[in-house]
């Protein structure tokens, strides 16, 4: 195989996530790594063992021969390496959030449209459980989907940097947290059609890491109404005040329920009018007739956002979760800040062909009775 040459746009914590991943892969390598502080570029190609490196990643698009490149840059910084990358006809992968404002988000889709360019927009949910949970989003286990809620909340980011300075994050709790679970319920269910939310600074007076105190003025606490267009509803929170991580995602149906990573289980189907064959039976919320389907969860390959991401490169297919339909994904995030701000319903002017699209009569709950 040809090997893949990479650049790393950003030396924080996230990073060394994705130089791990690569030195795994065969033919593939990190050649390069740049960020605002030469030293810190520096320091991160000492550790991964990447042999130049960059404080201006324009320089760094122009000296190296590169295939794609890796942005993990603070939120507001994500926009114009991406476009650079891009006008060099480079692949991207970009961290989340896409972009710190919808119009951005926008440009950088059409631009890999234009250039043809692999762009991989995170939050990446094609682990073997969400796979597995998309094969029982059927009338069959769950009959007509009757809603959904989807929750990622936990205390506050441990570190007192950027997070909790509007300035520099340009947001808060929404581009940080809210993408996750609005990534895994599209990917699930497919496009919205409109959005309304309660979007605010609950604790602007934080004691975080090893106690010290931060003056916050970013978004701690979100609850999002998404509306599809068969009329249900999917409530979606986040909030930067929990004493736990909570990080589930649930889908109604007038028949049963999919619940992802709810209850210590990875996955449960509770389908009281069909059981699931080659499915451990279990009490799940103390409720009888509930299945973890083990099997169906180990007939997919686990990969991790890296070797999808070259394996995109080398087969020149764009992503199973496109650039459209993520930029789905971020237009109800920036909608549920527009909601919140007027206090009227955000109504979506994006959609995308889902990867797994459903059967339309599974949303239909009103030409019958059920």
């Amino acid at each position: 195989m040809k090997p893949i040459k990479l650049g790393m746009i950003g030396s924080g914590h996230v990073s060394s996530r994705y130089f791990e991943q690569v030195a795994k892969l065969e033919n593939v390598e990190f050649v390069a790594t740049c960020a605002r502080h030469l030293e810190h570029a520096e320091q991160k190609a000492a550790a991964y063992g990447v042999p130049r490196w960059y404080d201006d990643y324009h320089v760094m698009l122009e000296k190296e021969e590169l295939d794609a490149v890796v942005v993990t840059t603070p939120h507001s910084a994500h926009a114009e390496p991406v476009m650079a990358a891009l006008e060099h006809g480079l692949h991207v992968m970009n961290e989340k959030p896409m972009a710190t404002s919808f119009d951005d988000c926008k440009r950088m889709v059409t631009l890999a449209e234009q250039k043809g360019a692999i762009f991989m927009s995170l939050p990446f949910d094609l682990h073997p459980i969400l796979l597995a949970a998309a094969e029982y989003v059927n009338e069959q286990y769950i009959g007509k989907i009757t809603g959904a809620e989807a929750q990622l909340s936990l205390p506050g980011p441990w570190r007192d940097n950027w997070y909790y300075n509007k300035t520099v994050a340009h947001g808060g709790a929404v581009l940080d947290c809210l993408v996750y679970p609005v990534s895994r319920l599209v990917a699930l269910l497919g496009p919205a059609v409109s959005v309304m939310a309660e979007v605010g600074t609950l604790i602007p007076k934080r004691i975080v890491g090893d106690g010290k105190k931060v003056n916050s003025d970013v978004d701690d606490n979100v609850t999002v109404i998404v509306r599809f267009a068969g009329g249900q509803h999917a409530v979606i929170r986040t909030l930067w005040g929990m004493s736990f991580k909570q990080n589930h995602t649930l889908i109604y149906g007038r028949s049963g329920t999919i619940a992802l990573n709810d209850s210590g289980y990875p996955l449960v189907i509770h389908s009281p009018k069909q059981a699931l064959p080659d499915a451990e039976p279990v009490s799940w919320r103390g409720l009888p007739d509930c299945y973890v389907p083990r099997q169906a969860i180990a007939s997919f390959q686990a990969k991790d956002a890296m070797t999808y991401f070259t394996d995109c490169i080398r087969s020149g297919k764009q992503p199973v979760q496109s650039g459209r339909q993520q930029l789905h994904v971020h237009e109800i995030m920036f909608g549920a800040y527009r909601s919140a701000e007027s206090g009227r319903r955000y109504d979506l002017s994006t959609t995308f062909t889902p990867w797994d699209k459903l059967d339309a009569a599974i949303f239909d709950t009103r030409s019958d009775y059920i």
